[in-house]
């Protein structure tokens, strides 16, 4: 059958081998869309329905410290964002803990903070910078990000810009398999990383991930160029995506 494109679909099986499933915690939607209880029902959702073997890990990724991309006091930000983060790992370890019958493997599920991942990886202050230097000069992405601020109500201020452009590029990191993830269960032996978030994704992700500046790729992990949108419950393929007509409703 002919793939159509800008047209998703939910994914069946997982593959039958280690992975980790990414949930990425905005902390603008910790107390809301993403709260725990949500995350819960989110979860419940992919397992154990979609999972072939018991070889998964989960691992909740607080940006707290990207958001420390705005023009409000760090000090408020950061008061703010650690007991936010601190509540929600503990009520969701609370509520994992209360369903053990379904979610036997505890230690699948790892916490960890935005900037854990700086050094996870190598050089990604390096690589921002090289990120924003493609931004200056590339006014395809200059436009889907002015695009995305747009449809997400953001003013487009420079660091509305640096938070876009970090956020893509950590994104495109991990799913190549560029960033190191700790997880007690899957302890470095995942063969497949999934991103899953509630929502569409950015136009400027997706032409990033498209465009591959750094020619990176981990043919091992067949969702390397995807994420799931854990609120229309499709996988969306990057590769399938046309710019021209995706449209985020």
């Amino acid at each position: 059958m002919n793939r159509v494109e800008n047209e998703f679909f939910d994914i069946n099986k997982f593959p039958a081998e280690k992975g980790i499933l990414l949930f990425p915690i905005s902390m603008s939607r910790i107390l809301n869309r993403q709260s725990a209880p949500e995350c819960l029902k989110d979860i419940r959702h992919l397992s154990p329905s979609k999972i072939s073997k018991p070889l998964v890990g989960l691992n909740f990724v607080y940006g707290d410290f990207l958001y420390l991309s705005s023009d409000k006091p760090a000090a408020e930000l950061k008061n703010t964002f650690m007991t936010q983060v601190i509540n929600h790992k503990n009520e969701m370890s609370k509520l994992l803990s209360k369903n053990t019958t379904q979610f036997q493997i505890q230690n699948a599920f790892n916490y960890m903070v935005w900037n854990q991942m700086y050094l996870g990886t190598v050089n990604f202050n390096i690589k921002l910078s090289e990120i924003k230097s493609l931004y200056k000069q590339d006014e395809k992405f200059q436009q889907y990000i002015k695009e995305d601020a747009d449809f997400f109500k953001r003013e487009l201020t420079e660091n509305q810009v640096n938070f876009f452009l970090e956020e893509h590029l950590m994104f495109y990191l991990l799913s190549r398999g560029k960033v190191r993830l700790p997880n007690d269960f899957i302890q470095d032996h995942q063969k497949w990383i999934l991103w899953c978030y509630p929502g569409k994704q950015p136009k400027a992700l997706i032409y990033l991930m498209q465009l591959n500046p750094f020619k990176l790729d981990w043919p091992e992990n067949k969702y390397q160029n995807a994420a799931y949108n854990l609120d229309e419950k499709n996988l969306i393929e990057f590769d399938r995506v046309n710019l021209e007509t995706y449209t985020y409703e």
